[in-house]
């Protein structure tokens, strides 16, 4: 348990040093302490003070400043020095102002004017405790305000990340939202385009038509599937259905077969993607940065969205987004188109002989 300086002095476990070659000194002592002390010690010399420091240090100190030569005061410095937790007392013969100022510097915390009473010593002790007293409580609080900043130092930080993490999930939100938004929109706007058409050329036209207005010079395909589920070009932009005819069939083998299989969109941005995922077949796909999105109905993939540029010019996703949101619209409306079809030109019947 550890003991502080004012509960020694209430339960009179006290140890107090007398530094005196007068022994009267220490009976005095004894008697003012008496309340205080458990134990007073007796010092004749300072050789023989610095011994008893040493073997225990004091609580108290009381050094008469003349002893040995006048070699008190130099010891009380010394063992303040060494003992920064002992308070001390000065004891003096003589009673000179510049003495006690000497004392006060050397670490005394006051001082007795001899002959030395038994009142004297209990007021000087009673005075030493009240001041040590306060010093404690002074620095018991300092504790306490050092632990309460630390705990509302720690409660801050846990403040600051929990603000962060709620302003990045609104962030999050936020963005989301204006994703949402802008999917929105997008896909209003595609289906403005292709509301009033009922073909599926016309279908085809107004979306290659939406493709330049949304995304600019790119280039662009849209890929049908025939008979034996095969995919064909079945529009395009900025192609040359000559001059690029190994690309397109480069394509319809490759990027909208995989669009279709796995059901998810396939982005490609380098060579090493396109040859890691197509082998050879990839060959004249090379150099460009691709994207390939299946346009499904609940039952089928009715076409395939291809977007495409050169490498360096990445497939950002302001560019991917659009296609994403029209391939949906894209298929049902393919989907009505066929149905209307499908009803005004109905399948004539296989047996000629049936009315």
């Amino acid at each position: 348990m550890k003991w502080s300086f004012e509960s020694k002095v209430r339960t009179g476990s006290w140890d107090v040093l007398v530094v005196d070659a007068d022994p009267a000194t220490g009976d005095i002592v004894r008697q003012g302490c008496q309340t205080v002390a458990g134990k007073v010690r007796i010092a004749t010399s300072v050789d023989q003070a610095a011994a008893e420091m040493t073997r225990r240090p004091a609580d108290l100190l009381l050094v008469n400043v003349q002893i040995n030569d006048n070699a008190g005061l130099e010891l009380l410095r010394s063992l303040r020095k060494k003992y920064p937790g002992t308070e001390a007392i000065a004891v003096s013969r003589v009673r000179r102002s510049e003495l006690c100022l000497d004392a006060w510097r050397a670490g005394a915390a006051d001082m007795i004017v001899g002959p030395v009473t038994v009142e004297e010593v209990q007021r000087s002790v009673e005075e030493v405790a009240h001041k040590r007293h306060g010093v404690e409580r002074l620095l018991a609080r300092n504790v306490r305000l050092r632990q309460t900043c630390r705990r509302l130092n720690k409660a801050r930080h846990e403040i600051s990340q929990q603000v962060d993490l709620l302003c990045n999930d609104l962030v999050r939100a936020y963005q989301e939202m204006a994703q949402q938004l802008n999917f929105t929109q997008v896909t209003t706007e595609y289906a403005a385009m292709v509301e009033d058409e009922l073909e599926v050329e016309g279908v085809l036209r107004k979306t290659m038509e939406w493709v330049l207005k949304k995304l600019g010079p790119i280039n662009a395909a849209v890929y049908l599937p025939d008979a034996e589920h095969k995919f064909a070009l079945g529009a395009y932009l900025n192609l040359d259905t000559q001059a690029d005819a190994e690309l397109i069939s480069a394509v319809g083998e490759t990027l909208v077969r995989e669009a279709d299989a796995s059901g998810r969109s396939i982005h490609m941005e380098n060579d090493q993607q396109l040859l890691e995922h197509f082998g050879e077949q990839s060959a004249a796909l090379r150099g460009r940065a691709w994207f390939a999105a299946g346009c499904f109905t609940k039952r089928e993939c009715l076409a395939v969205m291809v977007i495409f540029r050169r490498q360096g010019e990445p497939l950002d996703a302001h560019l991917k987004m659009p296609i994403e949101s029209a391939c949906p619209l894209l298929a049902e409306k393919i989907e009505q188109a066929l149905e209307l079809y499908n009803r005004l030109n109905p399948m004539e019947d296989d047996d000629p002989t049936e009315s």
